[in-house]
Formats: structure tokens, sequence, C-alpha cells
């Protein structure tokens, strides 16, 4: 049952001092000029206070003898998962080559301290603060004052913020106005929670949260109060203070059920305000966030909600006021606008429909999806899973190893967007599994997936035996908790914010107060061994410290970085040199500071140097193929060529789409002093490089002479003559063709004659009418060589020809949805959609023409004429 008890184990001031911080300075500071990553300094605010109270507890636990956290019945699958993790990181270590284990070390320490501090410590420190017995005592008028005053203050910054001159980190950070609305607010905050009782720190959590979705609603109608420009990184997805609309969404979804049953047992005006005005700002940021994810999370929140007679009963009994509130919410997210803004439109239908119609038949479930036509947020999400699945497979017992998903991601898509053509443009570089089932999976297979299920199992039958015993008002203020956890899981089986540093938080502080309220908790005995007890709490409070320090470097190294960054775009390379090595210094194992660290290396003309800090981002994360790729680049220039082509083929595998990849290992494989010697490997990569690009002539004239090399003519036959179909202008090629053709003996050779049949209907393509027998012959080469854009281009040009428009857009498209770049097939689809009076197709046609080739002055000039003469036409209207 709940513990009543109103001391605290650890000192008030401090402990309240680390929890204003964590949760409102954490979530709402926000710097855009600061870091390459604008929530970087959330992140360290966010560690460093929550290491700094974890500590507070360690030096009482010296002090007291006893372990100052509390005892809980989910200390043993908590226990139990992290051993889990523990043994798959084992597992991952030793069972992958030497060269990832610098690797494998760095992203498993980051991500076991995150699952540590993040979510474990997190976790206790919510256990750890007693409830005050009932929200009377909570300042609901103070907490409205708090929410509308402290943000109206933001609304001044942009005319009286005095910003420093300097690119040093003070003259970024600081801001006298700004310094002064940050002290009032945190001293308010300070003022509001300094009885430190678990409501407390729940309405604060739910006040920071209505401010930051106030002030994303004001993004998503174009309303930027802060800054000098609108934050929009994500199209009209409103990022508000938390740096992605994925993690505000999700924070919501934790917040919005309990903000809910506060509101329906409000019972006073006042309350009533505050109340509504959270949960009406928590569902303006969902659907100003867009994240349909969230908007399923908090569909399955309300649901678990409501499964509840106690809140049912107090929405009969508060149905006057309740009852227009909720229409009120229903006809908000229903009008709510699309991010175009346009009247009468609905971001929620068109959402919906979007995704809908994304996925509107069973074909499209897969990853060649619906006759080549994919969805992209439906689709990357499927490669991601795929991918994940195999990681899984690979050790159905432990994964993949914890920690390890970002790092090996790369390799499993690059098999699967080779496979699967539809998908290539979906490529992507993912962090996380975004499906909370298929995370525990793939990197800690059936064990870890168990372990995380007996956690989750035990602390919902806590709440379940606690609702089933405890008093209506107590089980009342149970269920939102728990409603909560159920949304942020339900948002993520599609989602991944629970991965991230303040919606982990704000979940794992959700799952420790509900379990402190329903399965109650117990003080630890003092310990048997005093000296060997206060020896490992001393110890810990040293890792508490090197945590803090560690972030603090952290901080420094994306300050640098992002210096270096800049520097490199402004071309002023000595200076991006020395910005990042600063960077490197303070942090020597993060992958993207290593990799510009690189570059810039490269292009102060320091070669070795440069491959040296290649290397270095290896080390931080080896799963990126454009490292392995400039590092090839690299020893191939510095005339290493074994480690060139090493590199560059494993480049390959990681992103077979990257055409210069392919191009470098011909140039490696021709430069070799016995081409012979090499012919057997080039002959593996370059039958791999063809089945990814098809139509690339080069690859097929280079896998041909390495299959004359092997003396396997037959082979090279058929190679030389898919590349002189794919590209039948290639006098070479053909040339090649018809010298092993000759060798081979080949009578009435079906490749020349298929480019015989090609000049010819080359040729007819200027005659007048088009003949028929022309027509039938160009469908018989595309059908022959469909892979050939040549061949289906002249297709197209003679059905244009012949003016059969239909059959000559539908090829022209074909085209487009292999190759977005073709312009050329572009240019005809726009004349073929004027030809048919669809200016509005080709309008749309011509602006991604140009946005391809924006110096066309001849295309820029049709695009004009054309809108002009549709804004006659509305004139005219």
């Amino acid at each position: 049952m709940q513990n009543t008890d109103k001391e605290l184990p650890v000192p008030r001031a401090p402990l309240v001092f680390m929890l204003a911080a964590a949760f409102f300075v954490s979530p709402l500071l926000f710097f855009t000029g600061l870091t390459r990553n604008p929530y970087y300094l959330q992140i360290a605010i966010l560690n460093a206070a929550v290491l700094g109270a974890a500590a507070l507890f360690l030096y009482e636990s010296a002090r007291r003898k006893a372990w100052a956290l509390p005892r809980t019945a989910l200390a043993a699958p908590l226990a139990a998962l992290c051993l889990v993790y523990l043994a798959s990181f084992a597992w991952a270590w030793f069972g992958h080559a030497p060269f990832f284990r610098p690797a494998i070390a760095s992203e498993g320490l980051r991500v076991g301290l995150f699952f540590l501090v993040n979510c474990a410590a997190v976790f206790y420190l919510a256990l750890s603060i007693p409830y005050a017995g009932g929200d009377d005592a909570v300042p609901a008028g103070k907490w409205l004052a708090f929410v509308l005053g402290w943000g109206a203050l933001w609304f001044l910054f942009p005319w009286l913020k005095l910003p420093l001159s300097g690119e040093g980190l003070f003259a970024r950070l600081f801001d006298p106005y700004g310094f002064l609305v940050w002290t009032a607010g945190f001293t308010a905050v300070w003022l509001l929670i300094r009885r430190c009782r678990q409501e407390d720190i729940l309405h604060l959590a739910m006040a920071a949260g209505a401010i930051a979705s106030l002030y994303g609603i004001l993004e998503y109608f174009r309303l930027e109060v802060i800054w000098a420009k609108l934050l929009n990184p994500y199209g009209n997805r409103s990022v508000s203070t938390f740096g992605n609309p994925n993690f505000i969404s999700t924070y919501v979804v934790l917040f919005l059920p309990l903000a809910a049953s506060l509101l329906m047992k409000a019972d006073t005006a006042v309350k009533r305000w505050f109340y509504g005005l959270v949960v009406f700002s928590y569902l303006g940021m969902l659907m100003a966030s867009l994240t349909r994810s969230s908007w399923l999370g908090a569909a399955a929140a309300f649901a678990f909600l409501f499964a509840f007679g106690a809140q049912r009963a107090q929405l009969r009994r508060n149905k006057k006021f309740l009852y227009p509130l909720i229409a009120g919410g229903l006809l908000m997210v229903a009008a709510w606008p699309s991010d175009s803004l346009k009247p009468f439109s609905s971001g929620l239908v068109d959402r919906v429909h979007e995704a809908a119609s994304g996925i509107g038949t069973p074909a499209a479930l897969g990853l060649s999806g619906d006759q080549g036509r994919t969805y992209s947020s439906f689709h990357q999400r499927l490669l991601i899973w795929t991918s994940a699945w195999q990681m899984g497979l690979e050790n159905p017992l432990l994964g993949k190893g914890w920690g390890q998903f970002e790092l090996f991601y790369p390799f499993y898509q690059g098999r699967l967007v080779a496979n699967f053509p539809a998908v290539r443009h979906l490529r992507t570089h993912a962090n996380n599994a975004h499906n909370e089932i298929l995370e525990q999976w793939s990197q800690a297979g059936l064990a870890g997936l168990g372990v995380y299920f007996w956690l989750l199992a035990v602390l919902f039958y806590g709440f379940w035996r606690y609702y089933r015993s405890a008093g209506e008002a107590a089980r009342y203020d149970a269920v939102p908790l728990a409603a909560g956890l159920v949304g942020a899981l339900a948002d993520n089986m599609l989602n991944v914010s629970l991965h991230f540093a303040v919606p982990a938080m704000a979940f794992w502080w959700l799952a420790g107060a509900l379990a402190r309220k329903t399965s109650g908790v117990t003080q630890y005995p003092p310990w048997r061994r005093p000296r060997a007890g206060t020896a490992l709490a001393w110890a810990l409070i040293l890792c508490c410290l090197a945590g803090a320090w560690l972030w603090q470097r952290q901080f420094m190294r994306d300050f640098h970085y992002f210096n270096g960054f800049r520097a490199m775009r402004a071309n002023a390379i000595p200076a991006a040199v020395q910005h990042l090595r600063a960077a490197w210094e303070a942090h020597s194992r993060e992958v993207n500071t290593n990799y510009e660290y690189g570059n810039a290396l490269v292009r102060s003309g320091d070669l070795e140097k440069g491959a040296w800090a290649y290397g270095e981002a290896l080390k931080a994360n080896a799963g990126y193929d454009e490292i392995y790729f400039n590092l090839g680049i690299m020893h191939k220039r510095l005339g290493r060529a074994e480690e060139a082509l090493r590199n560059i083929k494993v480049s390959s595998v990681i992103n077979p789409l990257n055409p210069m990849a392919w191009q470098a290992l011909a140039e490696i494989y021709l430069s070799a002093p016995d081409r012979t010697a090499v012919a057997a490997a080039a002959v593996a990569d370059f039958g791999e490089a063809v089945r990814v690009y098809p139509g690339d002539s080069n690859l097929w004239n280079t896998l041909g002479y390495f299959y004359t090399l092997l003396r396997k003519y037959h082979e090279a036959h058929k190679a030389y003559a898919s590349g002189a179909m794919a590209e039948p202008a290639n006098t070479m090629l053909v040339q090649n063709l018809e010298g092993v053709s000759k060798q081979l003996k080949i009578r009435n050779d079906p490749a020349l004659q298929w480019l015989a049949a090609y000049r010819r209907v080359e040729a007819a393509a200027a005659a007048q009418p088009v003949p028929a027998a022309a027509l039938r012959e160009a469908d018989a080469l595309a059908a022959a060589a469909p892979y050939s854009v040549p061949a289906r281009a002249l297709r197209a040009r003679l059905y244009f020809r012949a003016d059969r428009l239909p059959e000559a857009r539908a090829q022209l498209e074909a085209i487009l949805r292999d190759n977005d770049a073709d312009n050329n097939a572009r240019y005809g689809l726009a004349v073929i959609h004027e030809r048919e009076g669809n200016l509005g197709a080709a309008r749309a046609v011509w602006t991604r023409f140009l946005q391809q080739e924006p110096g066309n002055a001849g295309v820029a000039a049709r695009l004009k004429a054309l809108e002009q003469a549709a804004a006659a036409r509305e004139t005219n209207l």
C-alpha cells in the first residue's frame, strides 16, 4: 500500500534544485545557434540533474549505513534487465571481429548510461518522493499564474533581448533579459515545489508541458515569439522546445490522462481553468505535432482511462461541466487546420487520409510496395522493422547486443535496399527500431523481451491489485498514471521517443510514481558490512560525478563541433580544424564530430591525419558508409590500394546505392598490377553492382571485361549485351559485344539484333505518321530490356508522335518512378500534360524540373507563362 511517510530521506533543498532543473529547465531551455544538436543542452542538464540527485541519495546511504533508496517489487525485474543487457553486450563484444569492438564499446556505453541514468535512476528518484495524500494542497491558481505569467514574459523577449557580441560560449548563452526571466521562473518553480511531494513534481511536469505546448501551437500558426525566424525543421510540424515533434507529442500523451482526470474532479473555478488550459494545450500540441503514433497513443490512454469505473463515475457526476468541454475538445481536434493552414482544411482528416491512401491495398504492406509505389512513413518503418527482426534472428536468445542497433542497422538495410528497389529512396540511418517490442528483440533477444514484459507485468499487476483494494479516491488517482504509461507504450509501437532524454525521463518518472502509489515501498535494513557498503556508496558517488563531468565534456564537444561545422560551411578551413580538434579532445567518441574533423583535415591538405580522423570516427560508430568511402579514397590517394579496396567494399555493402563507390572500386581494380589476380573478386563485386544499377552501361562493361580476363566469354557476352542495351549509343560497348559474339561464333546474335531493331525504331521515330510496325517493335524492345531507359524513352517518344498520349505518359511516369532525377523524362511528361490540357499537373512537373535544374531559363519561362495563364483565368472567373 502507499507509504504516507512525509519525510524525505535526503536534504530537501538540493533535491528540489535538481528536480527543478530536470523538469523545468531541461524541457524548456532551447538554443538554436549553440550546438549542432539543438536539444543537446537539455540532455546535458537533465543527466547532470539526475546524477546530482542520485548522488544525494548515495551520500545519505553512506551516512546512514543503509541504502536510502526505497525497496520495491520492481527491483528484481529491473536488476534482471540490467543483467540481460550486460550479457547481450558481452555477446556482441566477443561475437564480432575485433575491428568493431571500439565502436561496440562506444555505442554500448552510450546506450547503457542512458538506461542507467534516464531510466533506472529516474525510476528510483520517483519512487523516493512521497505523496502528500491529496491534491487539495496543490495551489492550482499559482500554477495557472505561473504558466500564463512566465510564458507571457517571453513575448517581450524580441524587444528586450540584448545579445552579447562574440562567438564564445558565454556570449551565445547569456542574455540579460533572458537571464532575468529564467531566474524568475526558477524561483517560482522552487517556491511551488519546495515541499517536494509527488503531486508537486507531477504538476511541474504538467506545467512545463503546457508552456511548451502553447509555444508549439504558436509555431504551428507561424507565430514565433523568441527566435528571429520560425523554426520548422520538420515542415510545419511543431517542435516547440523539444527539438522534435515526436518527443513533445509523447510527453503530452504521458501527462494528458493525469490532467484530464484532475480536470474531471476539479471543484473550483481556478482548478478548472488551470487543468482545462493544460488539457486543451496538450490537445492542440498533439495536433500541431501531426504525430499520428501519438494520436493512437492518446486514444489508447483515454480508452484505458475510461475502462475503469472510478473515472466513468466521476465523468457522470460532473457531466454538466465536462460534456460541453469534451465536445469542444473533439471539435477542436476535428477542425484543426492542416499544415498548409488553408481555410476549411483538417489536419486530422489529411493525415489519416494520407496514411490510408498510402497503404491502400494488402500489396502495399510489403517492401516491394504496391506495384512499386510506397508510402514513406510506413515503408521506412517497415525497412527498419525488417532489419530489427533479422538482427534478433542472429541470436534469438540475446539479440544483436544491447546498444548496438544504430551501429549494425546499416549493414542489414544495405541488403534490403539492394533486394527491394521500391524502398531504395527510403534508406536512412536509424537510431532505434521504432517499435518497443522489436527494440528489445533486436538487441536483447527473447531474454531481454521476456524480462521487459516481466517488469511491465509486475508494475501493472501492482496497479490492478491496488485498484481492487483501495478506496475510490485513491484508485481514481492511480488510473491516470497507468493510462499515461499505456499511451506512451502504444505510441512507441510506431515511435522511438522513449529512447530520448526528456520523454524517457517522463515515462520512467510516471512508472516510479505509479509504483510508489500502488505497489508500496519499504526501507532497506542497515548494511551487514558497513565498510564495504560505504565504500560502494562512495564509489557510486564518484561514478555520478564522473557522469556529470562526462556530460559537461559532451556538451563542450557539441559546442566546438558546431563551431567547426559552421566554419567548414564558410570555407574557413584552418578555423574548422581548430574547432573540430577541440571537439575531439573534449570527447573522442562521437562519430559526427570525428567525421567532420576528418573532412576538415583532408580539405586542409593533410591526408594522413584525415585518414586517422576517419578511423577515429569508425571507432565511435562503424556503421556509416560515407566514412568507409572517404577513408578508402584517402588510402587510394596515399597509394594504399589494399586498404582502399577493403574500405570501399564495406562502403558498398552498407550503401549499394552510391554509384561513386562502384566507380572507385572499378578504378582500384583496373589499377591493380595483376588484373587477372583480382578478376574473380571484381566479378563478384560488379555482379552485385549491376543488380542494383542494371541501367549503368559502365558497370556492365567493367563486369564484362573482368569476365574476359577469367576467360568466361559467355558471361562476358551477357554483360556486354546488357550494357549495350542499357546504352545503345555506347560505341565501345557495342564493339566489345561484337568482338565477344564473333569469338563465340554466335549466329544471329539476339543482342545484336536488338541493337539493329533499336536503330530502325529510332529512325522511324522521325517519320510521320509513325508506322504501326515501329510501335510494335518499340514495345518488343522495352519488353526485352526493361532496364533500358533509352528503349523505354524511345517507346514513349513514338507513342507521343502517334498521338497516343496516355501510353506515352504512363511510360515516362514509370521511368521517373525508377529514377526521379531523370529530367529528360520529366520534360517529356510536362509537355504531355500541356498537350492534354492538364495545366496544373504540367506546372507541378515543371516546378520539380527546376528544382533539379534551377538554371534552366527555357523551362522557367515556360512555367511562368503557365502561371500567368492560370492567374488570368482566375481573374476572368
